[in-house]
Order: C-alpha cells, then sequence, then structure tokens
C-alpha cells in the first residue's frame, strides 16, 4: 500500500474506470497498463469470475471480471476484452472494465466508515469524492482475496 494511500488528505492519482456503467477507480500505483485482449484461452472447469487467460508479452496473465463479487450485472460478450492489468499482493491479474477509462486527480480520500456507501465498501480502501458522487477506490488485494474465495466456496 502507498503511503499516499494512508493520508486521506493527500492527493490521489487514480486510473478511473467503469463496470457496468458505475465509476470506479483504483490507485494508478497500482495499474500496470490498459490492455485489450482479442484472444483469451477459456479454463475448463474455471469459476464464473474467471474469464480465461491471454498472452501479453510473452506472460500467461488471467482475466478475472469482477462484476459478479461487486454485486453488478454480467458483462455483455464480445471479440474484445477491455482489461486493467493490476498488480496485488505480488500476483498480476487482468481485470475486465468497460471501455472507459481515464487518469485522474483528486485531492484527497473519504475514509470508510459506517456511512459508507454500500455494497463496495468492502472492497474499497476509501471513497475519492468527484463532485456530488462518491468514486469507490478499490483495493485490488482485498477484491482478488474475494474472487479466490469464491473459487474456493465453488469447490
Amino acid at each position: 500500500m502507498t503511503t499516499s494511500l494512508l493520508d486521506t488528505s493527500a492527493a490521489v492519482r487514480a486510473c478511473v474506470f467503469t463496470l457496468a456503467g458505475e465509476p470506479f477507480a483504483i490507485d494508478v500505483t497500482q495499474v500496470r497498463e490498459v490492455a485489450i485482449f482479442e484472444e483469451v484461452t477459456t479454463v475448463p472447469l474455471a469459476p464464473r469470475h474467471l474469464v480465461g487467460v491471454a498472452n501479453l508479452r510473452g506472460e500467461v496473465v488471467p482475466i478475472a471480471d469482477p462484476r459478479e463479487v461487486l454485486g453488478l450485472s454480467a458483462r455483455s460478450s464480445g471479440r474484445k476484452i477491455p482489461t486493467l492489468i493490476v498488480e496485488a499482493e505480488g500476483f498480476e491479474v487482468a481485470l475486465v472494465i468497460d471501455e472507459e477509462v481515464s487518469l485522474e486527480a483528486f485531492g484527497g480520500i473519504t475514509p470508510l466508515d459506517e456511512s459508507s456507501p454500500e455494497p463496495y465498501a468492502p472492497w474499497a480502501l476509501g471513497f475519492l469524492p468527484d463532485g456530488e458522487r462518491l468514486v469507490p477506490l478499490l483495493d485490488p488485494a482485498r477484491l482478488l482475496r474475494a474472487l479466490r474465495e469464491e473459487r474456493r466456496e465453488e469447490g
């Protein structure tokens, strides 16, 4: 976790993207790149959130769709799969996103508390104020742990 995320008054640069039309953000220090995959290899008996694996410059990267864990509607199928390559706990994964993505700076983080907007609080480090809305600043490590736990529950 970066120092800027521990100080809720510090400026935060985040990669803002949408999932099922809703805005989310991940700190830029945890985003390696944006990648669009056209060729994906499915994995037999994989959990629903694992779209498959793909070749990223000679490395096999898993492609995971976080929509179900976040309680969002399923993605519409298509040939191109836009993703954010994120790193959490030494592991890289391609998280499926909608096509809209931007790099934005925020003045600080609204910390989590009992009044935090649900249902995204369990996977957020806090919320980024953007006008009148609060954009969940997702914690990729928590999100990946939730995806792994879902796999154990299915198995």
